[in-house]
């Protein structure tokens, strides 16, 4: 792999010279919020809508920070991956580091850490397995922070299993993917969980949708039953690095995907040409 640089607190360097301080409120509270940016080709995607996203969280967790400053370092890293056909740019907003760790912010002295990298990666498009897992997050996952012990947690156990993915369920109703959205191909309908306060509203999920209903294709975003799951054709994720990800196997459950399933395929073909159209523009 190439060199991975970054960029701290206005300082552009190679990821292995980038010191933080143990008593970063990331490190001590995850006290921080997240940006993901896919990149294709050098050029980002729905970059708009992320910068839209972190500004929501940042509002939420009010962490108070120049955005035209974050868009200006996200715009320097992606030089980094200009030549690369496929990568992304992590970006994370932090409150602060404190002089000594409390759990009440001392807004005074903190200055809020700005710290980002961008990398190459490759990406899957094979169906995976995957594995229902109750949600046992906190209710603020509209929110994108790095509070993801919950995410993790059931991701390594969902690992175990063989899987690369989860779907989270709670009371009896899905929620989300560890680190994507759900959707549904129900008896000729298009299913996904209807955006909660426990779900976060993906950038390529909105981007899905739009493009479906540009076709006059109606998108159900409703509450979702995991009974559903068994009548499913086809169950898929969606995600910014990974595009549309169908799922082969889900581990306890009783779900078989239909390679054939024409919903599922009329979706992605219309995913696929409105992705090309997007960086065509």
């Amino acid at each position: 792999m190439s060199k991975i640089f970054g960029v701290y607190q206005g300082s552009f360097l190679p990821l292995e010279e980038i010191r933080v301080s143990p008593l970063s409120r990331a490190y001590t509270f995850s006290d921080s919020v997240y940006e993901v940016i896919p990149y294709f080709y050098g050029r980002p995607f729905c970059l708009i809508e992320h910068l839209e996203r972190l500004s929501k969280s940042l509002e939420a967790t009010k962490i108070y920070v120049d955005l035209n400053r974050v868009e200006d370092e996200i715009n320097q890293l992606s030089h980094y991956i200009k030549n690369h056909e496929n990568a992304y740019i992590y970006y994370q907003v932090t409150r602060g580091v404190d002089s000594i760790r409390s759990h009440q912010a001392n807004h005074d002295e903190l200055v809020p850490e700005l710290f980002g990298y961008a990398v190459e990666i490759k990406t899957n498009t094979s169906p995976i397995q995957a594995k229902l897992c109750e949600d046992i997050r906190w209710m603020r996952c509209d929110v994108k922070s790095t509070s993801l012990l919950g995410n993790i947690l059931m991701m390594n156990d969902a690992q175990e299993s063989d899987c690369s993915e989860i779907i989270f369920y709670k009371d009896d109703f899905l929620c989300e993917g560890g680190a994507s959205n759900v959707f549904l191909s129900v008896n000729g309908a298009i299913l996904t969980p209807s955006l909660q306060s426990n779900i976060l509203s993906g950038i390529t999920r909105n981007f899905l949708i739009k493009s479906l209903t540009s076709k006059d294709i109606i998108v159900q975003e409703t509450d979702c039953n995991i009974s559903l799951l068994e009548e499913a054709s086809t169950i898929w994720f969606t995600s910014s690095t990974r595009g549309i990800l169908p799922i082969e196997n889900l581990v306890n459950s009783n779900y078989h995907r239909d390679p054939k399933d024409p919903v599922f395929n009329q979706c992605k073909e219309i995913y696929e040409e409105s992705f090309k159209n997007y960086f065509a523009t």
